[in-house]
């Protein structure tokens, strides 16, 4: 590993932007950059949609869903057990990397049913060789276990404890039309090796390594905590291994808060200097949720706005590179709107870059309405 440099907040915010697609945005295929962004966050339908309009070059909505009908891009619960949008060829490392923190979520509650996870995963497997919704995977596993295995063992009010059990494993992927815009039916779950038959199985410690690199590629420099935030590893000494192994082609930074920070060797940092545009944040986006340590990109000051008390984190804008306010838009018949509600002041210039791309991203979202509105909720001058 080569030597460290010490940087400063503003040039891990502009290596941020620069690799998210947030200063030039990407070109490329729909599952290319999917690929350079290490995956796109998916609990709600349409957050992927925007987070990656923001960062990609002539996104065509049918861009989206095509990748998804084709197979380059799949819809999967695997970081942090959370629902992401991934490029194929990662989604069989970045399962496997996660999956001993998605099964330690459930563990607990099997060993005290007396539940073999082994058996109920394979069963949940061979059921799936065809899409099946959450409520048919859980009727067919309860014939697999003892009518009272789970009674006084599941957490209080949680649904669907046995498809939680099974699926903790991994293995499973969405099939369309889930993860369509606007798509808020009830997802299908189909065997991975069936909707990807050409992707092999990758041991733990690989899958972390790719994992790691691709990370890295996407959103470095970072730390190692970072790095175990996004793929939902706490163990330390997981995450060691996985640097050693990737030895020389990793590079050392000191960030501006003293952490040691990790890179790619042949990636480099820009200067603090560089002029970052007006982009707009998906709700839940990646850029924020991807670290431990968000001061990057969030300021301390409006942490706790953006990230909410029930765990929701709300859609934002970026002024000079930075989280500076909230968006939300509205259609009403033909006009389509778009309200911002900056946390500070914001200067002429910057608020005509902001509604430039707000008009924008209202043609992307709405490309029906005929009349597109910009306001601002909370005075700006």
């Amino acid at each position: 590993m080569t030597s460290t440099d010490t940087l400063t907040l503003r040039r891990l915010n502009r290596a941020t932007l620069q690799r998210q697609g947030l200063i030039d945005r990407h070109a490329g295929s729909v599952a290319e950059v999917i690929g350079r962004l290490a995956g796109l966050q998916a609990q709600h339908a349409n957050a992927p949609y925007v987070a990656l309009w923001s960062r990609m070059r002539d996104l065509r909505m049918s861009d989206l869903e095509t990748a998804l009908q084709d197979g380059s891009v799949v819809k999967a619960t695997i970081m942090r057990a959370t629902l992401h949008l991934v490029a194929a060829r990662d989604f069989r490392a970045f399962d496997a990397a996660s999956v001993e923190a998605r099964r330690a979520n459930w563990n607990p509650t099997a060993s005290r049913a007396g539940i073999d996870v082994g058996r109920l995963h394979a069963e949940l497997l061979a059921f799936c060789r065809e899409p099946r919704t959450v409520a048919e995977i859980q009727a067919h596993l309860a014939d697999k276990v003892p009518g009272d295995a789970l009674s006084g063992t599941a957490p209080v009010g949680v649904r669907n404890t046995l498809f939680r059990i099974a699926s903790g494993s991994g293995g499973l992927v969405h099939v369309p039309p889930s993860g369509f815009w606007r798509s808020h039916g009830k997802p299908r779950y189909l065997d991975a090796d069936v909707w990807l038959p050409d992707q092999p199985t990758i041991a733990p410690h690989d899958a972390l390594v790719t994992s790691m690199e691709r990370y890295l590629s996407a959103y470095g420099p970072a730390s190692l905590s970072d790095v175990g935030k996004w793929v939902g590893q706490p163990r330390i000494t997981r995450l060691r291994a996985a640097a050693a192994t990737l030895g020389d082609r990793l590079r050392s930074y000191t960030g501006p808060d003293g952490r040691a920070l990790l890179d790619l060797a042949d990636r480099s940092v820009p200067d603090g200097d560089v002029p970052a545009p007006a982009r707009f944040l998906s709700r839940w986006d990646s850029v924020i949720i991807g670290y431990e340590v968000r001061d990057r990109i969030l300021p301390e000051p409006y942490r706790d706005v953006v990230g909410t008390k029930n765990g929701d984190f709300l859609p934002t804008f970026l002024v000079d590179g930075w989280i500076a306010g909230l968006w939300a838009t509205d259609r009403v018949k033909d006009r389509a709107t778009i309200r911002l509600s900056p946390f500070r002041t914001v200067s002429p210039h910057d608020q005509t870059g902001l509604e430039t791309e707000a008009v924008a991203a209202l043609r992307y979202g709405e490309p029906g309405a005929l009349d597109y509105d910009v306001r601002w909720y909370q005075p700006v001058g």
